[in-house]
């Protein structure tokens, strides 16, 4: 077994960028008021997914443009979700080109996923994937012990119980396998059809 030093996890800068991104996004996709927005936006890992693993949707959305209808494949109208999905992929390309642990401490992706975008110019993978309507997906409600954990325990105003939810859910994000369905972003809109739950739980 090689020592897990061997594996260096994100650093405080890479941790910053997914709190920023976290936090735009519920900012983006939610009614959650300040206090509790920040603290669920500090949680360890991105709160959306990439489709990181969906092998058969990054075969298809890489594959040479002139070999599909562009037509069929939607494009988000809302400016501001399309910012986070740029700055979310070059975030992980950059990441993944000098540390492609971390990206799999921060979204649950594998290696292989993050091999395959950075053998792409980054230009390249915006181009075909950054406004693409079904890419981005959320956690907060891929699951119901994963939405208690965030929702309730994440944005609880005690530092301890917030701490062990988002770590509880942390390990469910690297212990999963496949594909568990998040909840698509609607992309007609910058905020979904119905805010995001937020458990009434007096913690």
């Amino acid at each position: 077994m090689q020592h897990s030093g061997e594996y260096p996890g994100p650093g405080p800068d890479d941790y910053v960028n997914v709190q920023a991104l976290n936090l735009e996004f519920i900012r983006i996709t939610s009614s959650m008021k300040g206090p509790q927005r920040g603290r669920l936006a500090s949680s360890p890992f991105l709160l959306f997914s990439l489709r990181e693993q969906e092998p058969g949707w990054w075969d298809e959305a890489l594959s040479d443009p002139g070999q599909g209808d562009l037509l069929e494949t939607r494009q988000l109208d809302c400016l501001e979700l399309s910012q986070i999905q740029f700055a979310a992929l070059s975030f992980l390309w950059h990441l993944g080109r000098r540390n492609p642990y971390a990206v799999r401490i921060i979204s649950g992706a594998s290696v292989g996923w993050v091999e395959r975008i950075t053998q792409l110019p980054l230009v390249t993978l915006l181009d075909r994937i950054g406004m693409r309507a079904d890419l981005m997906q959320s956690r907060l409600e891929s699951s119901a012990t994963l939405t208690d954990r965030l929702l309730g325990g994440g944005t609880s105003s005690r530092s301890d119980v917030c701490r062990s939810s988002k770590f509880a859910a942390f390990q469910t994000l690297l212990t999963r396998t496949g594909n568990d369905h998040y909840t698509q972003l609607p992309a007609a809109a910058c905020s979904l059809s119905a805010p995001l739950r937020v458990l009434n739980k007096k913690l």
